[in-house]
């Protein structure tokens, strides 16, 4: 199992550069700072012919959501579209920091014995539970 989430896949098909990019566009709109009105397309970011880098749009905010970039390589009668997601660097520069502060805290007060272990069993393991919050949110 991943400890970070990230993921990345290939997807071919046999349609042509141009029909791939008019189906992209069709389902991403430019990003935008503030969203007045509610009508909107699934996802926003960028898309040129060399790939794309998009994410998905949602009510609410949460850093969580993947970053979703992509290339396009062209074969003869086919396009290949090498995808790549994952969360944000600063996200995960925080998330190394969370984890860093809690554990040194935790850990030496548990070795040294002045937290009872039923206790200590909750704090080693509560890291753990947020990343799996974070897996289920991404």
């Amino acid at each position: 199992m991943k400890v970070l989430p990230n993921n990345s896949f290939t997807i071919l098909t046999t349609d042509e550069l141009p029909i791939v990019l008019q189906r992209l566009n069709a389902q991403v709109e430019p990003t935008k700072v503030f969203r007045f009105s509610k009508k909107y397309l699934p996802y926003q970011g960028t898309i040129s012919e060399s790939g794309f880098q998009i994410s998905r749009i949602i009510h609410y905010q949460n850093s969580f959501l993947p970053v979703i970039r992509g290339r396009f390589e062209v074969e003869s009668h086919q396009t290949l579209i090498h995808v790549q997601m994952g969360i944000y660097p600063f996200v995960m520069a925080f998330l190394g920091f969370w984890f860093l502060s809690w554990y040194g805290a935790v850990v030496p007060i548990t070795l040294t014995g002045a937290m009872p272990h039923q206790m200590a069993t909750l704090f080693v393991g509560m890291p753990r539970l947020m990343l799996m919050i974070c897996w289920v949110a991404f």
